[in-house]
């Protein structure tokens, strides 16, 4: 994303300059954490991107999941949630560290066993640091945080369990910091 205004570009320019242009779609690039709720609440009744802190987590979830997809994962979709007044597809919620992958390439192989993992709508999946999927049948939360200089394969696993619920939580609520409290919700 460009972060300047476009028609000062062109004046940078010299008169011979070869100019090129990516566009990435916007689940892969953008989705901004910018409107209070009200507005977020608005913007969405119009048919828009919302821009709340809830669209924003999850975008960040269908973008994990759209990833590990292309690495030949099964992800099944999620049915959506209201919270604050805002339809989210919150689920399931994969996060994946840095530490884990970079970039697309890095996660193709990290995610090695392609058709071989299965994630179900109900799962939850953290995944930080050096860890290779090869084989993982998930229905339920796993989270696997590998110390650096630690490798983990994850071969032949399944994972079944109660997994993690979604609670409403008010903005502002006690005992949870309001940076967490604005969404609405609680994993």
């Amino acid at each position: 994303r460009l972060e300047c205004m476009m028609q000062e570009l062109p004046k940078l320019l010299p008169a011979h300059a070869t100019v090129g242009f990516t566009q990435f779609e916007r689940w892969f690039s953008f989705s901004p954490v910018k409107n209070a709720i009200g507005d977020a609440v608005a913007q969405a009744a119009k048919g828009n991107y919302a821009a709340s802190p809830g669209a924003g987590e999850a975008a960040v979830y269908e973008a994990n999941a759209a990833l590990l997809r292309l690495a030949g994962a099964t992800v099944e979709a999620g049915a959506p949630s209201s919270f604050l007044g805002l339809t989210l597809g919150l689920s399931p919620p994969i996060s994946l560290s840095p530490r884990f992958a970079l970039t697309t390439d890095e996660l193709m192989r990290r995610v090695s066993g392609g058709a071989a993992v299965r994630i179900s709508a109900a799962s939850a999946l953290e995944l930080d640091g050096d860890i290779e999927l090869s084989s993982l049948d998930l229905d339920g939360a796993l989270s696997i945080r590998a110390s650096p200089g630690v490798s983990v394969v994850v071969r032949g696993a399944t994972v079944r369990n109660a997994g993690w619920c979604w609670e409403s939580v008010e903005p502002g609520a006690a005992g949870m910091p309001a940076g967490l409290s604005i969404r609405g919700y609680a994993l």
